[in-house]
């Protein structure tokens, strides 16, 4: 991903990336799923969201751990929404962050309440680690795409 800049909102740090390519949203379920699986592990998931153009957005943490933690199998998830939100305490940078992916761009928005983390450690602290979650949902998303291919053929 490409670093594109960083702001305050209030007291939290907005990093902004561009993804390599533009994206829809079964790459966004991918990228949540991955980070839900190897970096919020357990109770480290805090918000699972979805939102709409205009900003509404409707919060779905229960539904998905009613289903094992599976956004695909979540029922609210199977609709297509402009915003797909995930929050927790990342395992691997060890401070909360939340991840906004935008549908149909290539935009992607890393939210840090931590401003001294930021501080401390440059504002390319998240990276490496975006670099490496785009990485894993993209081949996720290719794995994906060819077992559904092949089925149909």
């Amino acid at each position: 991903m490409i670093f594109k800049g960083i702001s305050e909102q209030g007291e939290f740090q907005v990093v902004d990336y561009a993804t390599t390519w533009k994206y829809g949203y079964k790459f966004m379920l991918d990228a949540v799923q991955i980070m839900i699986n190897t970096d919020f592990i357990g109770n480290d998931l805090q918000r699972v969201a979805s939102g709409k153009i205009n900003g509404e957005q409707v919060e779905w943490l229960e539904d998905v751990k009613r289903y094992g933690n599976i956004v695909r199998m979540t029922p609210g998830l199977q609709e297509e929404w402009a915003v797909l939100i995930v929050s927790g305490v990342s395992q691997t940078m060890q401070v909360p962050i939340q991840l906004m992916f935008f549908n149909q761009t290539n935009a992607v928005r890393v939210v840090c309440p931590v401003k001294k983390f930021i501080e401390d450690k440059g504002e390319h602290v998240f990276d490496n680690f975006v670099n490496s979650l785009e990485i894993k949902a993209y081949c996720e998303d290719t794995r994906r795409k060819t077992i559904e291919e092949m089925k149909a053929s």
